[in-house]
């Protein structure tokens, strides 16, 4: 087999193990070489510990959630969407994802606004709402 087609079957994708949210792709098995801090949870990431794929055990992505809420109230954002953006951001990701806003994860949303700038971050969501669950309540109404 050539060396570019064993590369390729090897190759996948590469999700934190501690919020289960992708981390990059196209990597080895191995994941990662180096210790790596996740863009996501902003936790570390140990040699070898990359997840394959994003199941997780139950509870594993509340945590996650807990750690999103944590930096999101703490963030300085001068970003401020108004509550009828949020509201929008958080009925068109529940579409996208064939959920209903009012059962939206948070890390759900996180994995979408961080690779979509038109979405409110969760700093804004929290700015607009003040929690998660109110501003997925409001969103469904």
């Amino acid at each position: 087999m050539a060396k570019s087609a064993q590369a390729t079957k090897t190759a996948r994708e590469a999700y934190c193990p501690h919020c289960f949210l992708l981390v990059d792709q196209n990597v080895a098995p191995d994941w990662p070489e180096q210790p790596t801090r996740c863009p996501h949870c902003r936790l570390l990431i140990g040699p070898g510990r990359g997840r394959p794929t994003p199941e997780a055990n139950p509870g594993a992505r509340g945590s996650a959630a807990g750690v999103f809420a944590h930096q999101a109230k703490r963030d300085d954002g001068d970003d401020n969407a108004s509550k009828d953006d949020v509201r929008e951001a958080i009925c068109r990701v529940a579409e996208e994802l064939g959920s209903r806003p009012e059962r939206l994860l948070m890390v759900d949303y996180q994995q979408r606004a961080s690779g979509d700038d038109s979405l409110p971050t969760l700093s804004e969501v929290f700015s607009a709402f003040g929690s998660w669950k109110r501003a997925r309540r409001e969103a469904a109404a």
